[in-house]
């Protein structure tokens, strides 16, 4: 497992979810695989309280099942489970993504195509854990110009499931559509042009660009 520093502010509770959710996305905790939270706690130096409750949380939208007496694993991928998660993101996100075009200042934007000049670098570097955070912080940017932070959380905490399958279609076929896709978002902000920004996020987050089949057929170890 790939531990990181701990966050000025960050309750004990909130390192150990972030670590964790961190884990399971970028496949370090792979789908079916065993975790142990006094392994976590050693591994994070905590104790046993904040990880369990981390695990609780991550438990109630079953990315993690926990079986008494036998321990607990990361859940197998479940495409329900996927689609249901893309249904909350693209309705929540739509809808922000609007609000957002409509309420960007000039610095918000600036900020944006910062993101989308480093994405456009590292996918030449092909950097592709690289791309996969700034993904993460250009759509955060949104969530932050409209004051919607806690729909963020929500919204990231279901998303861990869909969250699984871009990881594996990052690395394995368009990278650069991905890249090309936040360029038509900042156009449409540039632009001044909500409801364009808000059909090109619609098209970003379509399920269709998903190689459901190929992906399986690679992975099949990973599906429920």
């Amino acid at each position: 497992m790939k531990n990181t520093e701990k966050h000025e502010k960050e309750t004990n509770r909130e390192y150990a979810l972030r670590v964790i959710k961190e884990n399971i996305v970028n496949l370090e905790l792979a789908p079916g695989s065993m975790i142990s939270e006094q392994d976590i706690a050693n591994e994070l130096n905590l104790s046993r309280t904040p990880v369990h409750e981390a695990m609780q949380e991550l438990s109630s939208t079953k990315i993690i099942e926990i079986l008494p007496q036998r321990g607990s694993h990361v859940s197998l991928i479940d495409m329900a489970h996927v689609d249901e998660a893309v249904f909350v993101r693209s309705t929540i996100e739509s809808a922000i993504t609007e609000m957002a075009c409509a309420q960007a200042t000039e610095a918000d934007i600036q900020e944006m195509e910062e993101n989308v000049t480093l994405q456009r670098f590292y996918y030449e570097k092909n950097n592709l854990d690289k791309i996969m955070e700034l993904d993460n912080a250009f759509h955060e940017i949104m969530y932050k110009i409209t004051n919607k932070m806690q729909c963020h959380y929500m919204v990231r905490l279901m998303s861990i499931h869909y969250d699984r399958i871009r990881e594996l279609t990052l690395h394995s076929f368009n990278a650069e559509r991905i890249v090309k896709e936040h360029e038509e978002i900042l156009e449409a902000f540039k632009a001044k042009d909500p409801a364009g920004a808000r059909k090109a996020l619609d098209k970003h987050l379509s399920r269709k660009h998903i190689q459901e089949d190929e992906i399986k057929k690679k992975y099949p170890q990973y599906f429920a």
